[in-house]
C-alpha cells in the first residue's frame, strides 16, 4: 500500500526520534514517503493532491490540527469516500480525534494499531461536519465551537507563538481565567437555529459534537454530549447559565459523561443535520482544536459518508 506520512515536527509531543521511529515501523510494511509540514495550513495542500499521486493512505503525525488539515486537504473538492485513506498518530498535546477513534496515545503503540487495521482491512466511511462564516469554510471530524471555549484556544495559539509550553494544566487555567474574569456570565450573546427552523436565544458558547468525546483534560474524558458519533448528525452544547452552581454542575456532568439533555441551563440540539448560530459580537471559532477566524455567525452542517478513515 502507498502511504503518505504527513508529519508536523512543530507539534507538542512530536520530534525527530519518534518521528524517525514510526517511519522505521511503516517502512516495513507500507510504501511510505514522508513531508514534514512548515507552516499552518500546510498539511491542507499536501492532502489535497494525494490521491492524484496516488497514495491509497494518507497518516498525519502531529496533533489534531494537522490531521484536520489532512481531513480539509482529503475533502477540498468535497466528500470523498472513494479517496485515500485517513489514519492519526498522536504527537500533539490533545490529540482528540486519534483518541476517540480508540488508537493509543503512544505514537509507537498507535502506529501499530494502524498497520493492524490495514491488516485486517478494517476502516469505515465516516460523517463529518463543515463549518461555513462570511470568511471561511471549514471541515471538521469531531468538533467546532464558537466563544469560550474557541477563546482559550486562540489564547493557547499565541502562548505556543510565544514559546510557552503548553499543557492541559495551562488549558483549565485559561479556561477559567476566560470564563470569570473576561466573560459576561450574565449576558449570553448567542442564537441558534435548528434544523427544524427553532429559535433558543441567550445562549453564552456554543460546541458543536460530531464525536464524543468532546475533548480530554488528561486521561478523563469530558462528555457533555456522550451519544455523538460519526453515524448521526451533529449534537450541540450551548449553556444559557454560567453561575458557579451551574457552572460546577455542568463540569461535573462532563467529567462523569452524563448527558446534558435534561439541563434546563443548556441548549441540547440532538442529531442536528445543520444549525446556524448568530453573535452580537464577533467571537473566535474553532474546529477540532483549532483556531480558524472570527465571526459573528456560523452555519454547520452534516454531511454523512464524507471520508474512510481506518477503524480500531
Amino acid at each position: 500500500m502507498r502511504a503518505l506520512l504527513v508529519a508536523n515536527t512543530f507539534a507538542t509531543s512530536t520530534d525527530d526520534a519518534i518521528q524517525a521511529r514510526v517511519v522505521g515501523e511503516l517502512s516495513r510494511h507500507l510504501d511510505v514517503t514522508v513531508i514534514n509540514t512548515t507552516a499552518r495550513n500546510d498539511a491542507i495542500d499536501i492532502a489535497s493532491t494525494a490521491q492524484q499521486s496516488g497514495y491509497e493512505l494518507v497518516i498525519g503525525l502531529g496533533g489534531d490540527g494537522t490531521v484536520n488539515e489532512i481531513a480539509n486537504g482529503l475533502l477540498l473538492s468535497g466528500p470523498n469516500p472513494a479517496g485515500p485513506l485517513l489514519a492519526a498518530i498522536p504527537g500533539g498535546n490533545g490529540n482528540v480525534f486519534a483518541r476517540n477513534m480508540g488508537l493509543s496515545e503512544n505514537p509507537m503503540e498507535a502506529t501499530a494499531q494502524i498497520l493492524n487495521s490495514i491488516a485486517e482491512n478494517k476502516f469505515k466511511e465516516i460523517g463529518v461536519g463543515r463549518i461555513a462564516t462570511n470568511n471561511i469554510s471549514r471541515w471538521f471530524l469531531f468538533n467546532a465551537g464558537i466563544g469560550l471555549d474557541a477563546a482559550v484556544l486562540a489564547e493557547m495559539e499565541t502562548r505556543r507563538a510565544r514559546g510557552k509550553p503548553v499543557s492541559d494544566f495551562v488549558y483549565a487555567k485559561l479556561a477559567l481565567r476566560e470564563l470569570f474574569t473576561r466573560t459576561d456570565r450574565k449576558h449570553g450573546s448567542l442564537s441558534l437555529v435548528s434544523d427544524s427552523g427553532e429559535i433558543h436565544r441567550d445562549a453564552h458558547f456554543a460546541l458543536i459534537v460530531n464525536l464524543a468525546p468532546w475533548a480530554y483534560l488528561g486521561s478523563k474524558p469530558l462528555n457533555p454530549l456522550p451519544l455523538a458519533n460519526h453515524e448521526t448528525a451533529l449534537d450541540v452544547y450551548a449553556p444559557t447559565s454560567l453561575s458557579l452552581p451551574a457552572v460546577i454542575r455542568l463540569a461535573t456532568r462532563a467529567i462523569a459523561g452524563k448527558s446534558v439533555e435534561d439541563d434546563t441551563s443548556v441548549i441540547a440540539l440532538i442529531n442536528q443535520k445543520q444549525i446556524h448560530i448568530q453573535a452580537e459580537s464577533p467571537l473566535w471559532i474553532q474546529v477540532d482544536g483549532d483556531v480558524v477566524t472570527q465571526s459573528t455567525e456560523l452555519t454547520a452542517t452534516h454531511i454523512p459518508n464524507a471520508l474512510r478513515v481506518l477503524a480500531n
